[in-house]
């Protein structure tokens, strides 16, 4: 091409591309993600080291105007991978062999045909045979990408200027394949260069939990934010800032989660709690949880069971945690759960006993009644549960509460004594019940035992 001032031909090229493309096609050139570059007869060849592998670059200069070809998933030709190869020939010209070397390897091999052949080849491929020139008997070598190279593209990881699902699409793809590099760089590393790979995995952290939050994906993206959590939790004694770990915390807290993926949280926590110093990580806890109780009820009973599995009854911090659910029965039931899935009954007994105040109104009664008299079943308290059973079912004679409490005087032997006040709590307050139920007592009711 014909000569021109610097600044001239960097605003001819920068033309070609979009603002944005071109701007990133400078960074990837300044960051040296450009190898195996060749230039003569107007066509510049190179290979770009791109987040989802090294891309063929291919620009052309014809008379009709240019014809660009990338191998990238863009196929798109004027992509970023193209203006990184422009913009690093502006930059360091003396980087691009010239073709004509690789047509004086060419005329080194012994078949006239072959070299004629591969003159042709080299007008459309030189970079590709100058570096199979190159590299005869290396076939089997893979090339790795440096550190430097890697954090660069970790970096510059962003969204795509197309539709919005391919966009998100190539995204994926490309953090995906950024967080394969960076693990073999902190499995394989040591001293400063596995430092630089766990703060590659840092961003890479940011960076999704921002894509997740921009797109607001929420459970749809958990399978990648538990994907991540693995090398995390391996690597937490690197040290995690607290603005990662809160918006990973905000995430489990805000997002409906299977067991399964609870389970992956919770092994992330108790690494980052062990990391961290117990009482610090708890404080982190508290200040994110309380907040979010405001938006509804799944944070506060997230918060309840993280806290629940770091902090197990008997420890000091779980009194902690017993006293702040005891200030209202919407933090006291979640923990309660909690506590009966972990076959802690006497504990739970315990806590909701002390917590009988919050219970107030007929509903508030029942429920405290309820709850009660299925833990003193758990615990064998057979007397307490009847007596409790009972009381419910006269205050609100219901179908559910008739054959609950008949189950349980059943299983124990006591339905004979209390079967005559139950039919007369019946018969005062639900009359249609109690005739459908003495019919079934009789025998009356199709299909009845």
């Amino acid at each position: 091409m014909s000569y021109m001032p610097s600044g001239s031909r960097e605003r001819f090229f920068s033309r070609l591309f979009s603002w944005e493309e071109w701007r990133r096609g400078r960074e990837y050139g300044r960051e040296g993600l450009i190898s195996g570059a060749c230039y003569g007869d107007g066509v510049w060849q190179g290979t770009v080291t791109g987040a989802l592998g090294c891309y063929r670059v291919r620009v052309k200069r014809e008379s009709g105007g240019w014809r660009m070809n990338c191998s990238c998933p863009s196929r798109e030709g004027r992509c970023r991978h193209a203006a990184a190869l422009l913009s690093h020939w502006l930059r360091e010209p003396e980087a691009f062999a010239p073709m004509v070397e690789v047509y004086r390897q060419l005329a080194e091999l012994s078949r006239n045909e072959a070299v004629a052949l591969l003159q042709l080849v080299a007008g459309e491929e030189g970079e590709l045979l100058r570096r199979l020139l190159a590299g005869r008997g290396k076939e089997g070598e893979k090339k790795r990408v440096s550190l430097k190279k890697l954090l660069s593209l970790v970096r510059n990881l962003g969204l795509e200027t197309r539709s919005p699902w391919r966009s998100r699409q190539v995204w994926e793809e490309r953090w995906y394949n950024l967080l394969l590099a960076v693990e073999e760089e902190l499995k394989t590393g040591a001293g400063g260069s596995k430092k630089k790979a766990w703060e590659g995995l840092l961003l890479l952290a940011e960076k999704l939990l921002d894509f997740i939050a921009g797109f607001s994906l929420g459970t749809m993206a958990t399978g990648y934010l538990l994907r991540l959590l693995e090398p995390l939790a391996t690597y937490a004694g690197e040290g995690i800032p607290w603005p990662v770990a809160a918006k990973i915390l905000r995430f489990y807290l805000q997002t409906p989660l299977t067991a399964g993926e609870e389970e992956g949280f919770f092994v992330f926590f108790r690494r980052l709690a062990a990391v961290k110093g117990r009482e610090v990580f708890f404080s982190l806890v508290r200040d994110e949880a309380l907040p979010c109780g405001k938006e509804g009820q799944l944070p506060v009973v997230r918060w309840v069971r993280l806290s629940g599995e770091l902090w197990p009854p008997g420890t000091e911090s779980f009194q902690e945690l017993a006293g702040w659910c005891l200030k209202d029965y919407r933090r006291l039931l979640p923990l309660l759960d909690f506590l009966e899935e972990k076959g802690e009954y006497r504990e739970a007994k315990t806590l909701l006993q002390s917590g009988m105040d919050l219970f107030t109104g007929a509903g508030g009664r029942y429920l405290y009644r309820l709850r009660l008299a299925a833990l003193h079943r758990a615990l064998g308290e057979w007397k307490e549960a009847l007596y409790l059973e009972n009381l419910n079912f006269t205050e609100r004679p219901g179908r559910e509460e008739y054959f609950r409490l008949q189950r349980l005087a059943v299983e124990i032997g006591e339905w004979s004594r209390i079967k005559p006040g139950v039919f007369r709590a019946l018969a005062g307050k639900t009359p249609a019940l109690y005739r459908e139920l003495q019919a079934m007592e009789a025998g009356n009711f199709p299909g009845s035992s």
